[in-house]
């Protein structure tokens, strides 16, 4: 939850002289919003105070230098002058200013966690106030007793908060109007009320714009994201929260900082990325054990242990979120623990089913009717209804759904998918199958609704990853109903269309004369890609030899090797960043359906594709050909298939004399997922195979897949090629009609001859074959050769070292001749994110280098955490007509035997065909 807007600048009398210009200093620097330097300022006073055995200056600094050091989040030294400000005020009897030093004391133990003590002083703060008829004062420490109410589930925040926004009109106060305007709609967004609460933030953000407050502004900022995060807005809550966070850091506001951090990790793990949701967590776990805060240490450990719980990592999950709970019944705060209770239900589930789940859903049941608010009800309605669908209690699950009724509203659709989905799934399992698929339909189309507000393709990939199952529900009630076109729509959409939007909005860039490049946002990343190139340059100078495969060696100063690690990600995330603000074009996301008849027509008559759609228990195979489409449905393991594809890539991943030790994986994979088509008989007449992998399977060798029967691979009977959607086979067929010509032209280039000698037989095997080719081997191969050779017509063909970055996908690479050179655009390494600026027209591009095509996958499921972009989907977004890539490690000379082979080939047969003979 963003964090809400704790108090602000008290009205402090002036009891001495002691001082006065230092702390007159600390005012004007603490306006400003530079805490630090207002701390220094009020230290300096503090000593002069001292010095002059100034007492009232003492403790009136005291009271200042405590709120400075709050800001810092630096809490025991802040708790150690508001409370020896307090003892100075009472024994001298400054009534008229006590209050200050009580509300700011409160403000101080809130943000440490320590809600009854806080609530304790804002009440003083009150009285005090009340006694020498300080009406700010009263608005002011009324407004922060609310937020104790609010962090407990006390219905009388509102009440509060209404206190200090009419103070603040009152008296012309635009920062205390807007702090009440900003807490109430907090209160809105915990109640679930997201709509009236960005009303309000809209009306606090004009507030403290007038007034210059960026501590307002970046408060209401991060309410907002909390808000749009409900409505399903992503790309709007990422928008505010990285103002919010921007704004935050500049300032050195820690606990604003850390509250933004966990924000951020917790729409990452709501669009299902889990690797970088992480990521943010870590780091504000680590800001807050670096400055000893306390505030929202709860909510992080609850984040990273749902985190785990999606990772597999079930004990690592336990261990986080009974810790939370823990800290949240101690402070009292009843929102939290109804959060850490339902995800401790889940894996209380997952250990001993719904018996064991039982107690801790009782529990939250009664939170949620204690603070009845619509938030907990739908909240705990769908962790119930969740758990029930996973026991198959259908009635149970639609008994969960009817009592949240009354509190889902049309368009929240955060919420509605879920609940969509579960109704779904429970009236299948009932037989109800026209109820199923209009949930289904129902639950689908929130899902494409939110899919279509985020920009990045990256958060596209995981978001419809992690929600593979909507689709896939679906799919199989539309086949039960044998309507079975629809149901093949849907099949597709249950993939990220990045290939798609790519196309689509190069087209709609060069139809514009616009550029593709990175936008503007992106200038703070020259800062850093500098950096990342001086350390990769240092980095080169630590390197003494390469293997004779075609990776790089592991550097030895493991300092480098984290700070360029650090770097990477920072920029990685800055990618992610500019592309949720970047331009859209009203062809991307979604303007591409699918149309069975399209695909049909767009075959040949010796051609199938095989479109896998992987869903718990099922793998569906949905083929079509020239003549028409069929499904075949087959049980399926999903753990067991996950096990098989990552067997089989450790033991042909590496070179290995021993390889045929992994041909009983290989049969196996066979057997799932080749097999069913021919005991349907839908591999008689065919000779080439258009295969669209989803999930796990991308990682899968097809061509390598052996026949128990026959003992032939796939690629000995079948021309292969792989699509990552059916829906861009016609897109593609019309661009080889066009772009795709090849008229025998083309350029290779391999940077590296005397570390990988086969690569330079690789070029000449390439220019002997080919006529009207270039070559260009060592320092002629670099990133500026090949950026021009891509926007030519020409195939282009690149024998180096392919570099996976598990950590940084975004910085997988291809590595090439620096040339002494300088600057990140011929640095030696073209990575993933330089591609999405690259226009390539190359009718062919073969990557020959390690691991081109591969990918990671963060969890055991076949699906979820396999949406990372390669090498080759990027090269192939970016608009190449084809792309040959490698899933493994390859040996040096073994890959210019394939090559050479492949380009006598080409002369005669097309790619696909070439490739399978090779």
């Amino acid at each position: 939850m963003a964090a809400c807007a704790r108090g602000d600048r008290p009205t402090q009398r002036t009891e001495s002289a002691a001082g006065d210009s230092a702390f007159a200093a600390g005012e004007l620097l603490y306006g400003k919003e530079d805490y630090a330097g207002a701390g220094a300022a009020w230290s300096e006073a503090l000593r002069q105070a001292q010095a002059a055995r100034d007492e009232p200056a003492e403790a009136r600094t005291r009271t200042r230098l405590g709120l400075a050091e709050r800001k810092l989040g630096n809490l025991k030294v802040a708790e150690e002058h508001e409370r020896a400000a307090i003892d100075i005020k009472r024994r001298l009897q400054l009534t008229t200013v006590l209050s200050v030093s009580y509300n700011a004391l409160g403000l101080v133990l809130l943000d440490a966690n320590r809600n009854e003590e806080a609530a304790q002083n804002f009440q003083r703060a009150i009285e005090t106030a009340r006694a020498v008829d300080d009406n700010a004062g009263i608005a002011k420490a009324s407004g922060n007793l609310a937020l104790t109410y609010t962090y407990v589930g006390d219905p009388r925040a509102r009440a509060g908060y209404r206190v200090l926004r009419e103070a603040g009109r009152s008296l012309g106060d635009a920062r205390f109007e807007g702090n009440g305007l900003a807490n109430e709609a907090m209160a809105d967004i915990w109640d679930g009320n997201p709509r009236p609460a960005l009303a309000r933030l809209d009306t606090a953000r004009a507030l403290y714009r007038k007034i210059g407050d960026e501590t307002g502004e970046a408060n209401a900022l991060g309410q907002a994201a909390s808000a749009f995060a409900l409505t399903g807005e992503f790309d709007r809550a990422f928008a505010a929260l990285d103002t919010a966070l921007l704004i935050s850091r500049r300032i050195g506001l820690k606990t604003e900082t850390v509250r933004n951090l966990l924000q951020m990790a917790q729409l990452h793990t709501g669009l299902g990325d889990f690797r970088r949701a992480i990521r943010y967590f870590e780091q504000a776990a680590t800001l807050q054990n670096d400055g000893g805060l306390e505030a929202d240490h709860a909510a992080v450990l609850r984040g990273t242990a749902e985190a785990h719980l999606r990772l597999g990592n079930l004990q690592a999950a336990r261990t986080s979120a009974e810790k939370a709970l823990r800290i949240n019944t101690t402070a009292g705060e009843l929102p939290g623990q109804l959060n850490d209770l339902l995800l401790l239900a889940e894996l209380d589930f997952r250990g001993g089913g719904m018996a064991r789940a039982a107690a801790r859903l009782q529990a939250s049941q009664v939170i949620a009717d204690r603070l009845d608010t619509r938030g907990a009800h739908i909240a705990v309605a769908l962790a119930t209804a969740s758990l029930a669908s996973r026991d198959r209690d259908s009635q149970g699950v639609l008994a969960a759904l009817r009592s949240a009724e009354r509190d889902m509203a049309p368009g929240d659709y955060g919420a509605e998918w879920e609940a969509s989905a579960l109704a779904a799934r429970a009236y299948a399992q009932l037989g109800r199958l026209d109820s199923a698929a209009s949930a289904g339909r129902r639950a689908v189309a929130a899902v494409e609704r939110s899919r279509g507000t985020l920009a990045s393709d990256a958060l596209r990939a995981t978001y419809v990853a992690d929600r593979a199952d909507v689709y896939g529900d679906l799919v199989l009630v539309l086949l039960r109903l044998g309507q079975t076109r629809e149901a093949f729509a849907i099949a597709d959409r249950a993939r990220s269309h990045e290939l798609l939007d790519q196309m689509s909005a190069l087209r709609a860039s060069v139809a514009s004369g616009a550029s593709s490049a990175v936008p503007r946002e992106m200038l703070d990343g020259d800062a850093l890609l500098r950096r990342i190139d001086e350390l990769v340059g240092r980095l080169r100078e630590t390197e003494r030899r390469r293997p004779r495969e075609r990776q790089p060696t592991v550097a030895t100063k493991a300092v480098l090797d984290s700070e360029l690690d650090t770097l990477r990600r920072e920029y990685e995330d800055l990618l992610i960043r500019a592309a949720r603000t970047g331009s859209r074009t009203t062809m991307m996301l979604g303007a591409q359906r699918l149309d069975p008849a399209d695909i049909s027509s767009s075959l040949r008559s010796d051609e199938l594709l095989v479109e896998y759609l992987i869903t718990p228990g099922r793998l569906l195979l949905f083929t079509a050909t020239k003549t028409g489409l069929r499904i075949v449905q087959t049980d399926l393991a999903n753990a067991a298939l996950s096990e098989r594809v990552r067997l089989l890539r450790d033991l042909w991943g590496s070179p290995s004399k021993n390889w045929q030790n992994g041909l009983g994986t290989s049969r196996a994979l066979h057997a799932t997922l080749i097999a069913p088509l021919q005991r349907a008989g839908l591999l008689r007449d065919i000779t080439r195979l258009i295969i669209v992998p989803h999930g796990i399977l991308g990682q899968v060798p097809f061509a390598a897949l052996q026949d128990r029967g026959s003992e032939r691979f796939l690629a000995q009977d079948f021309a292969i090629s792989l699509l990552p959607s059916a829906a861009s086979l016609s897109v593609l067929r019309r661009r080889s009609e066009t772009d795709g010509v090849w008229a025998g032209e083309g350029e290779a280039l391999a940077p590296f001859p005397d570390e990988l000698p086969a690569t330079a037989q690789e070029v000449e095997a390439f220019h002997a074959s080919l006529p009207r080719t270039s070559r260009r081997l060592g320092n002629q191969a670099t990133e500026t050769a090949l950026r021009r050779a891509l926007g030519g017509r020409g195939v282009v063909h690149v024998a180096t070292h392919g570099i996976v970055n598990v950590h940084s996908p975004m910085f997988s690479r291809i590595e090439l001749a620096r040339a002494g050179e300088s600057g990140t655009a011929n640095d030696g390494r073209l990575e993933v994110h330089e591609l999405f600026g690259v226009p390539i027209r190359s009718p062919l591009v073969f990557l020959s280098g390690c691991e081109t095509g591969a990918a990671l996958e963060w969890t055991n499921d076949p699906v979820k955490g396999t949406g990372d972009l390669t090498l080759a989907q990027a090269v192939l977004s970016a608009g190449a007509a084809n792309v040959i890539f490698t899933l493994w490690r390859i040996d040096d000379a073994g890959a210019a035997r394939f090559a050479s082979r492949f380009y006598r080939l080409l002369q005669h047969v097309d790619v696909t065909q070439a490739v399978a003979q090779a």
